[in-house]
């Protein structure tokens, strides 16, 4: 697998956001009881997250909340698996 310049968030509503502006999730890594969400490319997540925390990032709300509820059904779809295995 190649080596992939990624940004890794474990808040969910910066990770929604990320989504919603076109990011793409290239995987989600889980420690101890945090989940961390993975996007690419790193340079424009960067770029995004600058926005967000400046309070000047722009996404329209329907996707944001699509984005947020696929994320939240991820993260139960994670649990349940890691539940499986105990």
């Amino acid at each position: 697998m190649e080596d992939i310049d990624r940004y890794t968030t474990r808040n969910l509503n910066l990770a929604s956001f990320l989504a919603a502006s076109g990011l793409q999730l290239i995987g989600t890594r889980k420690t101890n009881n945090s989940l961390f969400f993975e996007f690419a490319p790193e340079d424009k997540a960067r770029s995004l997250v600058d926005s967000y925390f400046k309070d000047i990032a722009v996404v329209n709300p329907k996707t944001l909340f699509s984005k947020l509820n696929e994320l939240r059904d991820l993260i139960f779809q994670l649990e349940g698996e890691d539940y499986e295995r105990r």
